[in-house]
């Protein structure tokens, strides 16, 4: 059989590379893997182990060794916690209810984030992550903690980690099944069995593996790919519904963005999902009106020149409606989430609007299931420049928006090519005056209402820049096109919507989710609540309403719509009117792909990214470093201790004696007896010290053949120099009475 030394070293090497295995694969979960911070957990792990084995291997106490364990334990899930990313100060007791509150916010709604995790919330993120080193130091734990009997410790931490990792590979889906399923095999083989094999048996064994191996892929490359068990209908720590408040505020965001998964959609092509539209502008912001007013046709007897796709009817054109499929998962809601304009809805009991969002009674609940028939249209840009100049009387109303002062309601005339400025005078000396001259600068050159929206739209992707967190304001608009330049998917398509209205072009906002990720597996879109968004549609005469998209890439909403080129700033006009039109932003307009993905923002006191482990991970590995080293000397010198005879331990133990005095300042002199010893111990620290020095002038010199002093004597002698020194001289103490045994020096 292996030798007991090599068997442990292989051991701790089995577990490192088969937790390292788990780990990596956890860290997957969330975008930009922490990669290193994992590896530093299983180096701590791996380290905790190596510590509890020599912990078993010395001569202790029961209640010490316990004691020395539960130390181990306890210091090795805080390192690797903070390893991972947990700030270290949230470890402190005094912080302890701040980091209860930060798990109990982002706990429950783990179960419902959808991985890859992109979410823009950090402690989501965290809370993801931390599984991995409490499961690894766990399995550290129940496979290294000593007993005679460590088989079962072992299977524990194999399910352990076996655990990890399948829960991992579930809710990714990576591939390479086939080569990962081998490689865990072969881990787990040599976890279970390599330590206990003779050397010579060792080469043996791993051609035993590889042909089970060579047998069992082909048969799995045979089995059926519909799974026994569908995991992703598990709901694990879900419980609370997510709602949102779709009317406009402009302050600084506060809808969730844990990246909790509000439903699911089966469509044939991706659409922005709506939940309601903004209609009014009341002076200040956004709002839903409630009109009951006639909404404009969908379609028009008027062909598009020279495009053929509309003409013939009235209604909507065939080939852009839709029937999409909804799963409700987190989302609570009073009306009913579509695309475009929602014709019909089966499987919910509700009323349709007259602008075609449904309103329900009972509203969303998880589970719900149900089908839109929507109107999507997906014109192309020729499409559009070729609708009619001309919009039906219904249209109206979506020109027409509220000043706080002088003019009140205004009704702004249709657009045409040549218009005058025939709103000057209403708008004068109102909060808007500078947004509606704005909005006619821009447009100056356009000849077509597709032109002017497509110039207002490059605009304030071009010049604005996305920010979570803007400036309050009584007129929030035009501080974010004059004086912020900066805000988030409300400030971007209220603006736009106000601009067009005042020029004439129907308009309005539409409030609910961008795209979400796609699942290639199921060919579903993966709605989160980071996907939550604002947007501006645009009326065409002969086409319907077509969305636009204001909003730079950076939002968090990344998988914005990019039909009829939106985000495609080729060709965006040159903007030079001073000091209201900067230059355009370098990272706007949505050419670097990574600009569409959320950064996780850094943790308070953790700094930011993963460029490795800050201070506290550094002081909190150097603590577990020296512990290690402390547990390790102690264990070698137990060891020299058992294997000396009475003699030579005699000698050492006597010439510790003399070296401790020593250090304590009290020196012996040369040629002085054991019995002066004796006497000045007692002086300096009572009688159970001097009881030590007699036992060892006992043996020396009338019983040579009995035993020195064990270890609870020599533990004895140290408390008693601890207890006479003072917490000052308690470390001379500690060196020159060592734990584990004496120095192998000569006096």
């Amino acid at each position: 059989m292996a030798a007991p030394r090599d068997s442990l070293r292989l051991e701790l090497a089995c577990f490192a590379v088969l937790a390292a295995f788990a780990v990596l694969e956890w860290t997957s979960l969330v975008t930009d893997p922490p990669t290193l911070r994992g590896l530093l957990v299983v180096a701590i792990a791996t380290g905790a182990g190596l510590g509890l084995a020599a912990l078993g291997r010395v001569e202790l106490s029961r209640t010490a060794r316990l004691f020395l364990i539960v130390a181990l334990a306890l210091a090795t899930v805080a390192l690797a916690m903070v390893a991972i990313g947990l700030p270290a100060e949230l470890l402190l007791p005094g912080h302890w209810d701040e980091l209860s509150a930060k798990l109990g916010r982002t706990l429950p709604g783990v179960g419902d984030v959808s991985t890859p995790y992109r979410g823009a919330d950090s402690w989501t993120r965290l809370t993801i992550l931390l599984a991995a080193p409490l499961t690894v130091v766990l399995a550290a734990l129940a496979a290294f903690w000593p007993a005679r009997r460590r088989f079962l410790g072992r299977l524990a931490a194999l399910a352990l980690l076996i655990t990890l990792y399948v829960t991992a590979v579930a809710s990714t889906t990576p591939g390479g099944e086939l080569g990962r399923g081998l490689l865990l095999v072969t881990l787990i083989c040599a976890w279970l069995w390599l330590p206990g094999l003779a050397v010579r048996r060792r080469g043996a064994a791993l051609l035993a593996i590889a042909a089970a191996s060579a047998i069992a892929l082909p048969l799995a490359a045979l089995a059926p790919s519909r799974p026994l068990l569908d995991y992703r209908s598990w709901e694990l720590l879900s419980t609370d519904a997510i709602s949102f408040d779709w009317d406009h505020s402009y302050g600084p965001l506060d809808w969730p963005q844990r990246g909790s998964l509000l439903f699911r959609v089966a469509s044939d092509g991706a659409h922005y999902w709506k939940a309601t539209n903004l209609d009014s502008f009341d002076g200040v912001a956004w709002r839903r009106s409630g009109s009951t007013a006639p909404e404009p046709p969908l379609g028009s007897v008027e062909t598009l020149v020279g495009t053929g796709q509309l003409g013939g009817g009235a209604g909507p054109h065939p080939e852009w409606v839709d029937q999409i499929n909804f799963e409700v998962r987190r989302l609570s809601s009073d009306v009913a989430i579509g695309a475009g304009t929602s014709l019909g809805v089966r499987g919910l009991a509700g009323s349709p609007t007259p602008d075609a969002t449904w309103e329900l009674g009972r509203g969303l609940r998880r589970g719900a299931s149900y089908t839109v028939l929507a109107y999507t249209p997906e014109p192309s840009a020729a499409q559009m420049q070729a609708a009619p100049p001309a919009f039906p009387a219904e249209a109206g109303r979506y020109t027409a928006f509220s000043l706080p002062t002088g003019a009140g309601y205004v009704q702004a005339p249709f657009w045409r090519p040549d218009q005058d400025a025939l709103l000057a005078s209403q708008v004068a000396n109102s909060p808007y005056e500078a947004t509606y001259d704005l909005a006619r600068e821009v447009t100056a050159d356009a000849t077509t209402p597709y032109e002017a929206a497509r110039r207002l739209e490059l605009y304030l992707r071009t010049t604005h820049e996305y920010d979570q967190d803007p400036g309050e304001h009584t007129y929030p608009l035009p501080a974010f096109l004059f004086e912020d330049r900066r805000g988030y998917c409300q400030q971007f398509s209220g603006a736009m919507a106000l601009m067009l209205r005042m020029i004439g072009i129907p308009s309005r906002v539409a409030s609910g989710f961008a795209p979400g990720g796609r699942d290639p597996e199921r060919g579903l879109f993966l709605v989160e609540d980071v996907d939550a968004h604002s947007w501006v549609e645009v009326y065409f005469t002969g086409i319907g309403w077509v969305p636009f998209e204001p909003t730079p890439a950076a939002a968090p909403a990344e998988a914005q719509l990019d039909d009829n080129a939106v985000g495609d700033t080729a060709g965006a006009p040159t903007f030079s009117s001073g000091e209201t039109d900067p230059a355009p932003s370098p990272d706007a307009g949505g050419d670097d792909p990574a600009a569409a993905k959320p950064q996780p923002q850094p943790l308070s006191g953790q700094g930011g990214g993963d460029t490795g482990p800050g201070a506290g991970p550094i002081a909190g590995a150097a603590a577990v470093v020296i512990a290690i080293g402390l547990a390790g000397a102690y264990g070698l010198r137990s060891l020299r201790r058992r294997r000396l005879d009475p003699e030579a331990l005699g000698e050492r133990e006597l010439n510790e004696l003399v070296r401790a005095l020593a250090r304590l300042d009290r020196p012996l002199p040369a040629g002085v007896t054991l019995l002066e010893a004796e006497r000045r111990l007692a002086d300096l620290a009572g009688p159970e010290a001097s009881g030590y020095a007699a036992a060892l002038r006992e043996r020396r010199y009338r019983l040579p053949s009995a035993s020195p002093p064990g270890i609870a004597e020599r533990r004895g002698f140290r408390r008693a120099l601890l207890a006479a020194s003072g917490w000052r001289r308690a470390l001379a103490v500690l060196v020159a009475i060592s734990p584990g045994g004496p120095a192998g020096r000569r006096h």
